[in-house]
């Protein structure tokens, strides 16, 4: 079997790595970001999906990126835990918050009730679903279960639940992609 390329154009958008060096500035740009310039149809994707979940949306920039810090932390994944880190000490958080949510003490952190529950969704989701890759079918229900009842304690509603699950998602892809490609090292 013969597989067929079908070749992304040349050069990614110029005015997408103008939206990106805007929103980071030119020497802090994500590695994940510069490595898929030579892709420029992914670029496009990964770039609009962190635009619309991290830049845009219901939900408190501050808070998603707090989300991302979980996943990436959780990911073992370095360099997008310090894009982030970064990010969020620009934004005015706490650095005793950050450092309490890197060792997983979210009370610690003092947060809201509100971020506290979503700080706990995030993590339950993320171990649930990697626990759920072989348990028996009783303990995946109850895994299932465990997971929306964490989902539904955040308060979120419908939409913002959304968000907060799609931002989960988002920050897994770029640290699965960024550890992959080794470029906490490059």
């Amino acid at each position: 079997m013969q597989l067929r390329a079908i070749p992304f154009s040349d050069s990614p958008p110029k005015h997408i790595l103008e939206q990106i060096e805007q929103e980071f500035g030119v020497d802090t740009i994500p590695k994940v970001f510069k490595r898929l310039e030579a892709q420029p149809a992914l670029l496009t994707h990964l770039w609009g999906q962190f635009r619309a979940l991290v830049l845009q949306g219901d939900l408190p920039r501050v808070l998603k990126e707090m989300v991302g810090l979980v996943v990436a932390t959780a990911a073992n994944c370095d360099h997008i835990c310090a894009v982030l880190l970064h990010s969020l000490i620009e934004q005015q958080a706490e650095q005793l918050t950050l450092a309490a949510i890197i060792q997983g003490n979210y009370k610690a952190a003092e947060v809201s009730h509100a971020t506290l529950a979503i700080l706990r969704f995030t993590t339950m989701a993320i171990n649930n679903r990697t626990l759920a890759r072989t348990p028996a079918e009783h303990q995946w229900h109850r895994l299932q279960y465990q997971t929306r009842q964490a989902l539904h304690d955040t308060g979120l509603e419908e939409d913002e639940q959304l968000e907060l699950v799609a931002t989960i998602a988002l920050f897994e892809q770029l640290c699965l992609v960024t550890n992959l490609l080794h470029l906490d090292s490059a």
